[in-house]
């Protein structure tokens, strides 16, 4: 969300270098050298004048003034573009825009700066299953930490665009490393009644910090120290990384019983119930690991241990399975393309809207604030609306709403430029809380439409998609927005228009249990004197 605040983008114009080294005033400059549009009452922002700029510099001035005409080539002088800009650093004096030029035919490149972290979320959910299913959710999320940390204190000192990009994109893919972990280790150690109360309280920083975003850049301007700031607080995680605790489902899987029990341990002291005996935990926990195994993941375990070991073709075919585990099935294959759809669109319109502020012509600081001011009740609806009407219902009413509220948006702004600016907000605000609703319960139900060991990679998946249509959005915000300031609300619009009916064919999940032949460890407790069991519950 921050790309704005390092793009801010003063009042620019063509660059006269022979008339800046004349010490001419930008007043004179722009007055003497920079088209004037009538109808927006500025001057040009990547057009000059041709004059012969040398002999103007000589003669000063005034005298150019009144020489105006021996100075072009034809009686009505021709607009050409430029190569460089100047800046009106007195609106804001440092951000990657202004020192890196990154306007007119440049303007993609600050879009892509903004891209890359995208890029990043893409590299990002082609590898985190790999590794979260590897190596365990908590070490990961420990490392990736640590990579946030350095990658994005090293941006700081980017001394191009080009390295900036690249450092956006690799600090933004342990950024989403980092989140899927713990979304992850939070999703598998809830029962199925809390997992929409913790799913919003966990998307609730997201808006805290959403508000607290442009405060902190109101104060620190300067983007390097901008960077600075909004990277130190990952010490806040490495310092409290300690007390995660690891995911008890994926340790099953892994056969590490020991390091299982010792977490219900945990959790059982934690929450003042008494544990059964090491001899009756380990029985119980051993049952529900080999029914937690489906027949074709015990299938393709056994070849990869077995006659494939020294086959490479054998183990890129397992690799395959595993990879295309979500897609197992006809019915998970179009499930997932469904969900791939969705993801695409409500990203697009997520990101599209949040960082509009520019087309939509408000305060840019303010708009971002009301954003995630807007996004507090949009999580604490999901609460609601999950428990009461379902993922699927909600879905398609969200949608239906963010599409009514961004649609009216950008018919006002096509038939009139001069809609009142609170209009434009409001009618923003309620579709952004919208869409923020929408996308995450659809977090949240992708999540319980797959079993354990397809969990991971379906997310993966549908963020992979989903990071398609968010790379797009500022290309659409800054791009298609220079011609119509309408168009991009529109292409939003439409977006969640398609979302909802591409949600009406997924099957509802309320009150279900996480699919496949999982168990939720969802308390400890003794029956009587001589036996003690843990309470399970069978997944549908």
């Amino acid at each position: 969300m921050s790309y704005q605040f390092f793009g801010v983008t003063p009042d620019h114009w063509c660059r006269v270098e022979s008339l800046k080294e004349a010490n001419w005033t930008d007043q004179q400059i722009l007055d003497f050298a920079i088209p004037f549009d009538n109808k927006t009452g500025q001057h040009n922002k990547c057009h000059m004048y041709d004059y012969n700029y040398t002999k103007a510099a000589q003669l000063g001035y005034d005298a150019a003034v009144t020489y105006l005409h021996d100075l072009a080539d034809q009686d009505t002088p021709r607009v050409v573009s430029c190569s460089a800009r100047d800046f009106n650093l007195t609106q804001h004096e440092s951000s990657v825009v202004t020192e890196w030029d990154l306007v007119c035919d440049r303007r993609v490149l600050y879009s892509t700066t903004q891209a890359a972290n995208q890029i990043g979320y893409i590299i990002s959910s082609v590898l985190t299953p790999f590794f979260t299913d590897r190596f365990g959710r908590r070490p990961v999320a420990l490392c990736m930490s640590v990579l946030a940390l350095l990658q994005g204190l090293a941006s700081c000192l980017s001394p191009s665009v080009t390295v900036f990009i690249i450092f956006k994109c690799t600090h933004s893919t342990a950024i989403f490393s980092l989140v899927t972990c713990n979304f992850l280790i939070m999703m598998e150690m809830c029962t199925p009644s809390s997992r929409s109360t913790f799913g919003s309280l966990f998307s609730m920083a997201w808006a805290v910090a959403c508000m607290m975003l442009p405060g902190i850049a109101y104060l620190i301007k300067p983007w390097r120290y901008l960077q600075a700031a909004l990277t130190l607080p990952n010490l806040i995680f490495l310092l409290s990384w300690r007390f995660l605790p690891e995911s008890p489902r994926w340790l099953l899987l892994q056969d590490r019983y020991k390091d299982t029990e010792n977490l219900l341990v945990r959790i059982a002291a934690t929450n003042r119930r008494k544990i059964p005996s090491r001899g009756a935990l380990r029985a119980a926990l051993t049952r529900i690991s080999h029914q937690m195994r489906s027949e074709q993941y015990q299938r393709d375990h056994d070849n990869e241990k077995g006659e494939s070991e020294h086959k490479i073709r054998d183990k890129a075919l397992v690799a395959f399975r595993y990879v295309v585990s979500p897609y197992s099935t006809l019915q998970l294959a179009g499930r997932m393309c469904l969900l791939l759809m969705v993801w695409i669109f409500v990203s697009c319109a997520y990101y599209g809207i949040s960082l509009n502020a520019n087309n939509v012509s408000v305060d840019l600081y303010f708009y971002m604030f009301l954003g995630g001011l807007s996004e507090v009740p949009a999580y604490l609806l999901v609460m609601v609306l999950m428990v009461r009407a379902g993922r699927r219902p909600s879905l398609f009413g969200l949608f239906v709403v963010c599409a009514l509220f961004i649609a009216v948006n950008a018919g006002l702004m096509f038939a009139s430029t001069n809609v009142p600016v609170s209009a434009k907000i409001i009618l923003s605000l309620l579709g952004k809380m919208a869409v923020a609703t929408a996308f995450q319960i659809v977090y949240l139900f992708t999540a319980e439409l797959f079993t354990t060991h397809q969990r991971s990679l379906a997310i993966c998946h549908c963020c992979f998609a989903g990071r398609v249509g968010s790379i797009a959005s500022p290309y659409i915000n800054d791009i298609l927005g220079e011609t119509a300031v309408w168009a991009p609300s529109a292409v939003f619009s439409m977006m969640a228009l398609l979302s909802a009916f591409l949600s009406l064919p997924l099957p509802e999940t309320r009150n279900q249990n996480l699919p496949e032949a999982d168990y939720d460890l969802v308390r400890v407790k003794e029956e009587d004197d001589s036996k003690n069991t843990i309470s399970t519950v069978h997944s549908v």
